[in-house]
């Protein structure tokens, strides 16, 4: 299991939580973040924001969940499989592991690509209120806030209207510069009261694990292309904009709209010469949302949130007031260390997991990654890509169970992409000519074959059976909803991963067995000590 899985990412945020009473359902700090572990988090589904709340500097990282690396995979293949693997099969009959190994390597291709970060919003106060600090996130409501002194700030993120609204106060006044930066190749403009940035994404880049040194490849040509907005709505404030920079001034009340589009149009969609009108899409989300008041948006937001948030209510019991009054990671700890009875830390825990599955899978056909959609790494662990072997499936495993299967449709629309491109693989990598598969590592283009590159161990990189555990979730869907013209739709793809399962078995010694295989990630020694 990946460390940096979005189970690991939900279990990191939860340990850094101060004062709050679970039964709230409110996650609390008494101090601004220093680590990405210990900020709080909010999304739309698709765009995703990572708040710092600092007191003169205040960093909010910014993700689209369409933001990648590559390009639709351009006929990956392993050529004239099958001599490969009969030999393959022929070094495990005489136990040599190390031939059987060596001979696997031969099979792997290119490795998923990299999920991207898409920029930083910096907020830095020319003014220090000073005072009491708190940071909350209430889960239930999808808000999160900052007070320090006389400031606050109010952070959502709105799914009906594809924005990220930050609405900062102060009775004292504002005195603030905003930049908006990010790491990719992007060209950064501030006129008037709007920040935009537009730039493009490698197209094809290596994990940080293979310690490339220069694991990016860029064109301006190529890749998929973004285009940010910050709108500025502040009407009684001096605004004046220095290069990048803006200075905002002389007001109590600020209210920032954030979108983002990308080209992204599909994983096999070139984004650069087949994309999305980026542009255009942007300019008219900011266009609406600005018309919209911003309890309008508030209330919008939080309606289409807890539509799925309160389908379930859960009661364990009750803390007792001593141990309730204790902040929330001084609960953890005693949890953990002396089993404390603690109801309401479960009950916490439980929804906040429901929490970020609706922050992060609401696009249609790209699912939770494995940071769920929060991400400031341009080489993220793992490339916070999509790991078969379990980390993918776990993000979903809450979601029938919890009532929130229109979450689910997301993974098995995904899970229809790569039937497609897993045909080619089958065949191409396995030898297998019906159905379709899936190795350990795949990504927003749908990639479907054993990574690698030749130099992997096969004990993970040539997994082929992520396609059959993935397409349990087809079944699983059924048995929750009982829609049969559901299941009619993803047959195929559920009736071709139990096709390739079928022909990757041989007949030996009058039994069907399969060969080479591997459980991902376990390793043995074998009798020659290798």
């Amino acid at each position: 299991m990946k460390n940096s899985s979005f189970l690991i990412l939900f279990v990191l945020f939860f340990l850094n939580l101060k004062p709050a009473y679970a039964s709230d359902l409110v996650l609390s700090y008494d101090k601004p973040a220093t680590y990405f572990e210990e900020t709080l988090v909010i999304g739309n589904g698709s765009l995703g924001a990572i708040i710092y709340g600092g007191n003169e500097t205040d960093s909010v990282s910014l993700n689209d969940i369409t933001l990648w690396t590559g390009e639709p995979k351009k006929n990956n293949y392993t050529k004239n499989p099958r001599p490969i693997i009969a030999q393959i099969r022929s070094a495990l009959e005489l136990e040599n592991y190390a031939a059987a190994d060596s001979l696997q390597q031969l099979l792997q291709g290119d490795f998923s690509q990299n999920y991207q970060p898409l920029g930083c919003l910096k907020i830095k106060y020319n003014t220090n209120t000073g005072g009491r600090y708190s940071r909350k996130l209430d889960i239930r409501r999808a808000l999160a806030t900052v007070c320090s002194g006389n400031r606050t700030t109010n952070y959502f993120a709105s799914a009906p209207d594809s924005v990220i609204v930050i609405k900062i106060s102060d009775s004292n006044g504002i005195d603030a510069i905003l930049n908006l930066e990010s790491q990719l190749p992007s060209e950064v403009t501030a006129s008037g009261n709007q920040i935009s940035a537009t730039g493009y994404a490698a197209y094809n880049s290596l994990p940080g694990y293979t310690k490339s040194e220069n694991p990016f490849s860029y064109h301006p040509s190529r890749g998929i292309r973004f285009n940010t907005i910050v709108k500025i709505i502040a009407p009684d404030a001096t605004i004046q904009t220095n290069g990048n920079s803006t200075h905002i001034s002389n007001t109590k009340n600020v209210i920032l709209l954030i979108t983002n589009a990308t080209s992204f149009n599909g994983f096999d969609k070139d984004p650069a010469t087949q994309g999305r009108p980026y542009r255009q899409i942007s300019e008219r989300t900011i266009a609406k949302a600005e018309k919209l008041s911003y309890n309008t948006l508030q209330s919008r937001a939080e309606k289409a949130h807890r539509n799925y948030f309160d389908r379930v209510e859960l009661d364990l019991g009750k803390t007792s007031p001593n141990l309730r009054t204790l902040p929330t990671d001084r609960q953890l700890l005693s949890y953990c260390d002396n089993l404390d009875y603690n109801p309401d830390l479960e009950e916490l825990y439980f929804q906040y997991g429901r929490y970020l599955l609706i922050s992060c899978s609401q696009t249609p056909g790209v699912p939770a990654n494995l940071q769920g959609l929060w991400n400031e790494k341009m080489l993220p662990p793992w490339s916070s890509n999509y790991t078969t072997n379990i980390n993918l499936e776990e993000n979903y495993w809450g979601a029938e169970t919890t009532a929130m299967p229109e979450l689910h449709e997301v993974l098995l629309d995904y899970i229809q992409n790569l039937s497609i491109n897993g045909q080619h693989s089958a065949l191409n990598h396995w030898g297998v000519d019906k159905g379709w598969c899936l190795g350990h590592n795949t990504d927003i283009w749908a990639m479907t074959n054993p990574v690698g590159s030749g130099n992997s161990s096969p004990s993970w990189a040539n997994w082929a059976m992520g396609g059959t555990w993935l397409a349990t979730h087809i079944w699983e869907h059924f048995l929750f909803t009982r829609d049969k013209e559901q299941l009619q739709k993803y047959y195929p793809a559920l009736k071709g991963a139990a096709e390739f399962a079928l022909g990757w078995l041989f007949e030996r010694n009058g039994e069907l067995v399969t060969s080479p295989s591997t459980s991902p990630e376990n390793t043995f020694i074998a009798p020659d000590g290798k």
